[in-house]
């Protein structure tokens, strides 16, 4: 008996590992065949062919350079550059701060208009003509009154995303359940208790879809405003790459920049998502 098992370990092994290995292959099918994974090659493969199509086709040499192209100047030109993290700083300090003050603003007048009709015809029109005043607009009004300074593509993020943030938020105001309200009120709950109960959990989505919708316009803005009125970051060295026509740098600043807000967006924003929003259906997350 002992020689028989002894003599079928090595198989008993052979076929564990054969399963092992399929298992392995299986699971890195799945991964290669995931949904984002799919966009980013599909993202690539076009890039490419149109950059295949533009060069040998059409004959425009440099108009569009391929991602091979892109990524080796953003990594071996760009990022080594002395000026590179002052540029980035500077840009994420003008997005952060002209978002936190959106947010801020946009959020106070959003509760006030949900839960006061006044305040709610008062706002309806600011928020409205907000929303019709092109984004090029605010950004070349901000350099005509402050100049070159950081204050222009604040004040740009500001006028251009305020009315998003506020009409998401009133929009959440009024989606909240009266009945729960009226059920808290009736049990004899303070003012402070349904806020926090029955208002906060109601306004979370809405809260998240506001702080990434309005981060993901913030950093166009400041881009866009750096570009027409200021003396440093992204916008800057991209209006600067596109002055001597150097497309290589141009598509590498966005490369990074696109990647940095990709990290903020899986890294931070939707990490605190799911464990703010925990309570709700994964289905809604995803």
């Amino acid at each position: 008996m002992q020689v028989k098992e002894i003599e079928g370990r090595p198989i008993l092994e052979r076929v564990q590992q054969k399963k092992k290995a399929g298992a392995d292959r299986q699971g890195l099918v799945r991964y290669l065949c995931y949904p984002r994974v799919m966009a980013i090659v599909a993202i690539f493969a076009l890039w490419w062919i149109c950059s295949v199509i533009t060069t040998s086709v059409i004959g425009l040499t440099g108009v569009l350079p391929d991602p091979y192209v892109v990524f080796k100047a953003a990594i071996t030109e760009i990022i080594p550059d002395s000026e590179f993290f002052g540029h980035l700083r500077d840009t994420l300090f003008r997005i952060v701060v002209g978002f936190a003050v959106t947010m801020v603003i946009g959020m106070a007048i959003g509760v006030v208009m949900g839960v006061r009709p006044y305040w709610e015809a008062f706002f309806s029109d600011f928020v409205i003509i907000g929303l019709t005043i092109p984004s090029l607009a605010w950004a070349v009004i901000g350099v005509l009154w402050f100049g070159i300074k950081t204050l222009t593509p604040v004040f740009a993020t500001f006028m251009i995303t305020f009315p998003f943030i506020t009409i998401n938020i009133w929009e959440g105001m009024k989606d909240v359940d009266k009945s729960l309200v009226d059920m808290g009120r009736a049990f004899g709950l303070r003012q402070r208790t349904i806020v926090r109960q029955i208002y906060i959990p109601s306004l979370m989505p809405f809260f998240f879809a506001s702080l990434r919708f309005g981060f993901a316009v913030a950093w166009k803005i400041v881009i866009l405003a750096e570009a027409f009125g200021s003396s440093n970051g992204i916008g800057y060295m991209i209006m600067q790459s596109y002055g001597l026509f150097n497309m290589r740098h141009v598509l590498g600043w966005v490369v990074i920049f696109t990647v940095l807000m990709l990290l903020l967006e899986y890294g931070v924003f939707r990490v605190i998502e799911r464990r703010v929003l925990s309570w709700r259906a994964q289905a809604i997350l995803r």
